[in-house]
This record gives structure tokens, sequence and C-alpha cells, in this order.
């Protein structure tokens, strides 16, 4: 019976019936030149704070009017609440995230847009990251994000999940920052050990 009320559930459900969605918006500063910090975004999976991290895959990449664009898949494990399971097919226990990078050396920018692939029709995450340089050795960084749901209470359980997990991401990226650090003392170059 659950199995032919989520049949007729998935198709009535679209992101054109989400509620109105929920803005976060944050502003860090990392006292790090922005190479490095554009740097280590590209080297922040694996790391002791994304175990959730299953993998990650480059699918295009090229070089346009002196930017790089890069697009690539992440898988991530999902967690998710008990009294939701029942909506969620089991092909969806992973989180499928599309990543689209464009970097402007020029200018000292990168903007990083992330969005969930599946689950859309349960919740829909876009972040947008944007690093630029300030100063010789300081790095300002922009995260702007949207959530909407199709229902209140995933959309709320969705952003209060996400404020708890860039703690963690936040985390994640001073740690390869502090071992890029490392591998510049030792006169290493594109080793990274963070396991």
């Amino acid at each position: 019976r659950v199995n032919n009320l989520r049949r007729t559930l998935r198709p009535l459900v679209c992101t054109t019936s989400m509620t109105s969605p929920k803005y976060f918006i944050n502003w860090t500063t990392f006292k790090k030149s922005w190479e490095d910090v554009t740097v280590a975004h590209w080297l922040k999976y694996p790391n002791p704070f994304a175990k959730h991290v299953l993998s990650e895959d480059v699918v295009e990449r090229r070089i346009e009017d002196g930017k790089l664009y890069t697009v690539r898949f992440i898988v991530k494990k999902q967690r998710i609440p008990a009294s939701l399971a029942w909506m969620v097919p089991a092909k969806h226990k992973a989180c499928y995230v599309k990543e689209t990078s464009v970097i402007d050396p020029v200018n000292q920018e990168c903007t990083i847009t992330t969005e969930n692939l599946n689950c859309r029709f349960l919740s829909l995450v876009i972040e947008t990251l944007k690093y630029k340089g300030v100063r010789m050795c300081e790095t300002l960084m922009e995260r702007r994000t949207r959530i909407s749901a199709t229902m209140d209470r995933i959309r709320d359980y969705t952003y209060e999940r996400y404020q708890r997990n860039i703690i963690n991401t936040d985390k994640g990226m001073m740690c390869v920052l502090g071992l890029l650090d490392e591998c510049k003392r030792q006169g290493l170059t594109g080793q990274l050990a963070l396991d």
C-alpha cells in the first residue's frame, strides 16, 4: 500500500509546488591567499569533517576567456529522518550533487554553485560560494544558499541541518588549508594525505 501511495505522489510533487524558500547568507574571511583558498576548495575531499562524501568526479573542464570552467559530480551519504524515509525511494539513499565553478585568476574570483540532483521532488538546495582575494593573504568567502521544499516541515528541517553542517564544512576547509601550509613548509607540492 505504501508503494502504491509513493507511485501516486511522485508525479504530483514537482518544483512548481514548492513552499516559499528560506535563504542563508554568511561571510567568512580566510587569512590565506586567494590561490591557497581556491586550491584548498579543490582538495577538500576527503577530510576528517566530510566522511559522508563518497566520491567526486570532474566531468567537464575548459578554459574560456582566461577563466577555468569546471563541472564535477559529488556523491554523499544522505541522512533522511525516519518520518520522511517512506517518501524517498531506495535509489535516493545517496545524495548526488552537481558543482559548477568558474575561476577567474585575473580578478582573483572563484564562484562555485552546487545543487542537489536527486530528491528534488522533496527539496532543492542551491548554494553559491564566492571566493574573492581582498588582500595579499586574505580571502573573503560569501555563501548564499536557497532552500525550498514541497512542505514547510521539510524545508525547515533541511535549513536547520544545513546550518549545522556548514560548521563542519568550514572546519574541513581550515583543515585542508592547514595541510597545504604543512606541505609548503616541507617543500611538497600536490601531495596531501587527509585520511
